[in-house]
């Protein structure tokens, strides 16, 4: 079963009808009422994710599943930077970006890195190594790398070291919030301002 798609901003427009369209969904599904208000908490997060680390945002919100697992999808545009993309990685169950799999793809996301630092006023002299071996992804040690690997124990110390930073305290404070403890996978994929960030839930 697939719903509709809600169109939704920052704004607020369209909030209380995707909020409307997830209940809905929720009955048609014969989900008890413990799962109804699991499942609304869950999209109800989703829109707030979104505004506090994307800001100016438009998407689309649908659901599609069943009684036993749903999947709740926001896909949509925003103005994206190096924090933003970061930030929305990190919401991410496996840290990855899921809009990019083979070898050229890597290429075309580290380019899409490079120009957003350039943008952001970056300087090669950084000492950032934009050759070959990074943009295919393997250090000298050949192991897989991205600048969105993350992982749980890896960015909870990162956040101990930046507490500063108000985009990270609020991510900080949303790793603890409802989504992070209901969803069972987080999905985000980014390819240029499009991003898609898939929930699913099982019931």
């Amino acid at each position: 079963m697939k719903t509709e798609k809600i169109h939704v901003d920052n704004k607020g427009a369209g909030m209380e009808d995707a909020l409307a369209m997830t209940e809905e969904f929720a009955k048609n599904c014969s989900l008890t009422e413990k799962q109804r208000i699991h499942l609304r908490l869950i999209a109800e997060e989703l829109l707030g994710m979104v505004k506090t680390i994307g800001g100016e945002y438009d998407a689309d919100m649908f659901l599609d599943g069943d009684e036993r697992s749903c999947r709740i999808t926001l896909a949509g545009k925003m103005k994206m930077s190096l924090q933003k993309r970061e930030e929305l990685l990190r919401s991410s169950t496996s840290g990855k970006n899921a809009a990019y799999r083979g070898v050229m793809d890597r290429v075309k996301e580290e380019m899409e890195i490079y120009w957003l630092r350039l943008e952001e006023g970056a300087e090669d002299s950084t000492g950032v190594d934009y050759g070959v071996d990074d943009l295919i992804g393997f250090d000298s040690r050949s192991e897989h790398k991205t600048p969105g690997d993350w992982k749980l124990s890896e960015y909870k110390g990162s956040v101990e070291r930046q507490n500063d930073s108000e985009r990270i305290a609020a991510w900080d404070e949303l790793e603890k919030s409802i989504v992070a403890n209901l969803a069972d996978d987080i999905s985000v994929g980014i390819r240029g301002e499009r991003v898609e960030v898939v929930i699913t839930k099982s019931f």
